[in-house]
Formats: C-alpha cells, structure tokens, sequence
C-alpha cells in the first residue's frame, strides 16, 4: 500500500476530521517519535509545519507521519486546536541524541 496517499490538502480537513472523528495533531515528525503517537491511542489526522533547522523537509516528513497505522490523514500546515505534540517530540528527540552521543563517544 502506498501511504503517500494519505497525504491531502489542508482544504480537506475540516470535513475529514468531523465525518470519521478523527484527533487532530500537530507534528513535527523530525524523526517521527511513534511511542509519542502510541499513546493517544485513536485514529489521528496529523499536520505537518515547518520548523527551524529541520532533519527532513516538510513533505518527507508527511510521508513519514502517514506510514504510521493510528494516522488516517497527513496535511501540511498547522491546524488551530489540534493537539500540539511538538514539546514531546523535541523531548524525546533530545534524549535520542544524547544516547547517540553518548553511545558514539571514545572511551
């Protein structure tokens, strides 16, 4: 299955979001955190922005988003109300390097 097919433009999403009661979120998806998704636990429409100094750009990061099972729809932009992960993301984010750093150090 190709995923990308997920990926549809923000003009879509109100009606989307209302007639399959769908969660909105907000992402960055710089990598894509799944375990931060896991734990909404419904079917998710996630919205992709951009953001400084990004891994992957914006469209890679939607089709990364979009292969994930729990999110139904990906759109490009920000969406008002929809819960904000990005915190989470950096969070986790922050902690991933640091184990890569620190794992990549010479003793």
């Amino acid at each position: 299955m190709d995923t990308r097919n997920k990926i549809i433009p923000l003009a879509e999403a109100a009606a989307r979001i209302a007639a399959e009661a769908l969660t909105p979120v907000q992402l960055d998806c710089d990598p894509l955190l799944a375990p931060v998704l896991a734990q909404l636990g419904t079917p998710l429409y996630a919205f992709i922005g951009e953001h400084d100094h990004p891994y992957l750009s914006a469209q890679a990061r939607a089709e990364l988003a979009a292969s994930l099972k729990q999110v139904r729809y990906v759109s490009l932009g920000f969406w008002p109300g929809a819960t904000d992960l990005r915190s989470e993301e950096a969070a986790a984010r922050r902690d991933l390097e640091q184990l890569v750093i620190r794992k990549s150090e010479v003793r």
